[in-house]
């Protein structure tokens, strides 16, 4: 991938939500927004669900910069994910070729960061409200979506904190290329950085996804811990494959934020 070459700068870069005048979060994906460059992308990604999952696909949705129309090349993934009629056991049946044309994709577009491919049973649709509320609906008919206000229903990370912690006991002894344990970095910093700014939300009647924006908005509320999230965030834009640098973190600014979720949060095990 193209940022694991060339170091990556942090810029202030991202944008916030905007809320309309009752309150409630306004989606800021749209098609109008979509670059040239990655619409093709987009189209092979489709392509490679209805090839995994075939009539059983309902429809594909994309999130992010991506949907944002503020993808960066070689900073940028692609956060996309579909609903089939399917059950869970059946989805996992075919993940393992889903993984492969991901693999290929990523492959073909090397200014893309990495592309991110999850199925979701029908069942799911209920529960799936905040994702909805910034996705855009690429293939298929557009779910209705109930709005949403910034508040605790919004902190989709920090519930999976405690999860995260179990995790990282594999992580330090499974069979990884540097590549891959690269990558885990990037997954286990972007949620410190997410739940950093998930536990400021109802203080700062803010909402983002993007990295800097929580990272800057988690030390305008705890500045005595702005040293410990920048170092996440530098390694979420240039990770590192060093396992004990990456635990070091986690045992300090992941547990420190697994102390702190509790007053904002009820976290569920």
């Amino acid at each position: 991938m193209e940022n694991m070459s060339s170091k990556i700068e942090i810029q202030p870069k991202g944008s916030y939500f905007q809320i309309d005048e009752n309150g409630f979060l306004i989606n800021p994906a749209s098609v109008e927004k979509l670059q040239e460059k990655w619409k093709p992308l987009i189209e092979d990604i489709i392509e490679a669900y209805k090839t995994v999952y075939g009539e059983k696909l309902q429809n594909v949705y994309i999130r992010g910069s991506v949907a944002k129309g503020e993808a960066v090349d070689g900073v940028s993934d692609i956060d996309t994910f579909c609903f089939v009629d399917l059950s869970n056991e059946e989805i996992k049946e075919r993940n393992a070729a889903r993984g492969k044309l991901r693999r290929d994709i990523e492959a073909k577009y090397n200014f893309v960061e990495e592309v991110e491919m999850g199925a979701r049973p029908l069942s799911a649709i209920p529960e799936s409200s905040i994702i909805l509320n910034q996705a855009l609906c690429v293939y298929g008919e557009p779910l209705p979506v109930p709005q949403l206000k910034v508040g605790k229903e919004m902190a989709i990370n920090s519930y999976s904190l405690n999860s995260r912690f179990k995790w990282l006991e594999n992580f330090l002894t499974k069979d990884e290329s540097d590549e891959e344990i690269k990558k885990d970095c990037v997954w286990l910093m972007k949620g410190l950085l997410r739940i950093g700014f998930e536990i400021t939300m109802e203080r700062s009647q803010k909402y983002t996804r993007d990295l800097y924006l929580c990272y800057e908005t988690f030390a305008e509320y705890y500045p005595d811990k702005e040293p410990e999230m920048r170092e996440a965030l530098e390694l979420a834009l240039n990770p590192i494959s060093d396992r004990q640098e990456i635990k070091r973190i986690m045992d300090n600014l992941g547990q420190w934020l697994l102390s702190e979720i509790p007053y904002h949060f009820e976290v569920k095990e």
